[in-house]
């Protein structure tokens, strides 16, 4: 009888190790997939394909030598847009191709599509994965000043408003949807009014549009966009190298000398019809700030009474923090203001008006997000000093299941045509772009969530702790060490053992880093 008592000792020994161990490893994994696009065998299976590409070929995933994204899937769909939306000579093909001949057919093809797609979508971190392009091209789609809307604006406007609507209506991972989502850009493509951006050109129109960058002329950007400034300032084509297993920025660095001459375009003003439909597109589904706000409160509500997406008590709570004083930690940062909080809110219910008309369902468009978190911590607890803010996106092999954004509050108090913007490494000059930007990964995934996570909030399957331990601005307080919880609960324990062994892919984008340029890191490291 000992003997079995002792047995059974072990034996429920190691089930808490075990389950400990995998609890422990999910938080690793999220760790480890900073900056790396994620895969995972049970989701698609990297395939070893004979098939050819040409650059204006949609690329899929598998057939890349880098492992690319399957649930965050929508950046390729638009890079394969792109690269139907531009024109572009035969010999300037031909050269990019021969310094890409030690690729692979697929990655030759993929690394081509990348350079014409980062031409129109100018962002430096947004040429550093799928999931980013598409971040940041939500960003400049939705949060650009009418000023600066320009021939790309024009293009990626046509993608949101006439495509996605279609694209978003097919559920699930990319290897089930592939084929109709490629119908549907297909017919876009093959229609008389598609909007083209022209690299032939060699002159600035005559009208150009005032983007505000740093440089004083198109030659000194395109340099430093492309190559960078310094040792220190990675520019777009060491940002695209990331996607490849080998890295070969060598073979990328010498499209310089092609692509330098391509972004003429990019100063053509957006058309007024283009304009006019962007502001058509908006349903005002949610008349005010308000409204929206209880809309979301009571949706993401569980039995501990604490909602999940609290908007205006967060914002409240930060306006009245950073009105006495507003953490600043270089010149690109400014006090906040009244003003401020109530632009934020304003823009907060513009973006949720905005899903709407994407997604066309509200329950769906409340359920987008799971929690939202600004924290006064900078930097965010347990992540690297320099990030703004992450998505975290939670998947099963059927699909994302759910997201919850966290920001850090300083990220808010970014100014408008700061000094990341004006070389390029941003897609959009607006202020509070890190939330617009965050909400395009929480997008990208919701194309992925089968239906039935479409309808679901999970609000009940995560809590507070578990999407933040540190300080959050709102009502929220932690009522306990997160350990001791942990450990108090057995329920708690068997449920997060499920999740390690269930959850197929739990990965988090830390999104938006933050990196000082030139000397301001060195000071803001003193």
């Amino acid at each position: 009888m000992k003997l079995m008592k002792k047995k059974f000792k072990i034996l429920i020994a190691s089930l808490l190790l075990t389950t400990f161990i995998l609890y422990t490893l999910s938080f690793i994994q999220t760790e480890q997939k900073v900056y790396q696009s994620f895969i995972h065998d049970d989701v698609l299976n990297k395939s070893e394909s004979t098939q050819t590409f040409n650059y204006n070929d949609f690329i899929p995933p598998s057939s890349t030598s880098t492992e690319q994204e399957s649930i965050l899937y929508y950046g390729r769909v638009l890079k394969y847009y792109y690269a139907n939306s531009i024109k572009v000579k035969d010999t300037d093909i031909d050269e990019l191709e021969l310094f890409f001949a030690d690729f692979s057919d697929a990655d030759k093809a993929f690394a081509i599509q990348n350079l014409l797609s980062s031409t129109i979508n100018i962002s430096i971190y947004g040429s550093s994965s799928d999931a980013e392009f598409f971040a940041e091209s939500f960003s400049k789609w939705l949060n650009t000043p009418d000023e600066q809307k320009n021939k790309s604006w024009e293009i990626t406007n046509n993608f949101f408003i006439e495509i996605l609507p279609d694209i978003l209506k097919q559920a699930g991972v990319l290897k089930y949807t592939q084929e109709k989502i490629v119908d549907i850009v297909n017919k876009k493509i093959d229609t008389e009014s598609l909007v083209t951006y022209d690299t032939t050109l060699i002159n600035l129109p005559s009208d150009p549009v005032d983007l505000k960058y740093g440089s004083t002329s198109l030659q000194n950007f395109a340099k430093n966009y492309w190559k960078g400034i310094g040792q220190n300032d990675a520019g777009a084509l060491n940002y695209i190298s990331k996607q490849f297993s080998s890295q070969n920025y060598s073979a990328l660095e010498k499209a310089y000398s092609v692509v330098k001459n391509w972004m003429y375009d990019s100063y053509t003003p957006a058309s007024s019809e283009s304009i006019a439909s962007f502001n058509a597109f908006n349903t005002n589904t949610y008349s005010s700030f308000d409204e929206l706000d209880n809309e979301l409160l009571d949706i993401s509500q569980a039995n501990d009474k604490v909602s999940r997406l609290p908007f205006k008590k967060i914002y409240d709570n930060l306006e009245a923090t950073y009105l006495l004083k507003t953490p600043k930690s270089s010149n690109d940062f400014e006090q906040w203001t009244y003003a401020d909080t109530q632009n934020l809110k304003e823009l907060t219910l513009f973006l949720y008006n905005m899903l709407f008309s994407l997604i066309s369902n509200e329950t769906w468009v409340e359920n987008l997000l799971t929690g939202f978190i600004v924290s006064p911590d900078s930097p965010l607890k347990s992540n690297d000093e320099n990030v703004m803010g992450y998505t975290s996106t939670s998947s099963s092999n059927q699909g994302a299941e759910y997201s919850y954004i966290v920001l850090t509050g300083i990220s808010l108090t970014y100014k408008e045509f700061n000094s990341q913007y004006t070389m390029g490494f941003w897609s959009s000059p607006a202020k509070f772009n890190t939330l617009i930007h965050e909400f395009g990964h929480a997008l990208d995934a919701f194309g992925s969530k089968p239906n039935s996570a479409r309808s679901n909030n999970y609000k009940k399957d995560i809590h507070y702790w578990e999407m933040y331990s540190g300080n959050i601005f709102g009502d929220y307080i932690p009522t306990s060490d997160f350990t001791f919880e942990f450990w108090k609960d057995p329920s708690s324990t068997i449920i997060i053992g499920a999740i390690g062994i269930v959850s197929v892919v739990s990965i988090t984008y830390l999104s938006l880093n933050y990196k000082s340029r030139k000397k301001n890191e060195e000071k803001e490291k003193d």
